[in-house]
């Protein structure tokens, strides 16, 4: 592993760390009724906000660069359902939460009031190269699982609203959700796929603000 891969998983794991002890923090703050006790809490969990949003913004400032973004690219044309299957498994664990109340926007628009911008913004479409595949990826999975959609959107819902919990936004949250989207593989064609999942969600209007 390069330097600049091992960078990148060294802040992967931090922030792992970081939204351990913050899940750990807020349980203890629902718990706590005494004023002082949660004056403090309240100020652990801002600071470990912050740290949160340092390494999301160094890892977003590694994650794009041109030489990420190529490899993406060249990878989006290898990506098959069996890495699809891998980047969504996972996710259909998590509860599914109905919510049918969407609009499709168009892409550009959406991207626009969603804070996207250049690298992300490029990143991002370059799922639309195997959002096709993706669409029929999901058409297969009914018949297998007749609720994969809800689950699949309700997971990428789920982690959208945690993250935005955090103060993520922008760039930094799509970067966030790319990572949810490959359970952080640093393989490219387990990465490529989960952007293309991500983007076929971004499209329809799944995810992000509308």
């Amino acid at each position: 592993m390069d330097l600049h891969q091992q960078r990148k998983q060294d802040l992967k794991e931090h922030i792992d760390e970081e939204y351990m002890l913050l899940k750990e923090l807020e349980d203890d703050l629902r718990l706590t009724q005494e004023v002082q006790p949660k004056t403090k809490l309240k100020k652990q969990i801002k600071e470990v906000k912050g740290r949160i949003k340092e390494y999301r913004n160094d890892l977003d400032s590694l994650s794009n660069s041109q030489q990420e973004q190529n490899l993406l690219v060249n990878a989006m044309a290898n990506i098959t359902f069996r890495e699809l299957d891998m980047v969504t498994n996972g996710i259909l664990s998590m509860p599914v939460e109905f919510d049918e109340s969407y609009t499709v926007v168009p892409v550009v628009i959406k991207m626009s009031k969603n804070e996207l911008t250049g690298s992300a913004q490029s990143r991002l479409t370059s799922g639309v190269i195997q959002a096709r595949m993706v669409g029929k990826f999901v058409e297969n999975m009914v018949n297998v699982i007749p609720d994969f959609p809800e689950k699949l959107k309700a997971g990428f819902a789920r982690e959208y609203h945690n993250l935005r919990a955090t103060g993520l936004k922008g760039n930094a949250l799509l970067d966030a959700l790319h990572e949810f989207s490959c359970n952080r593989s640093l393989d490219y064609d387990l990465r490529a796929a989960g952007l293309a999942v991500l983007y076929y969600l971004f499209e329809k209007c799944e995810v992000f603000e509308r």
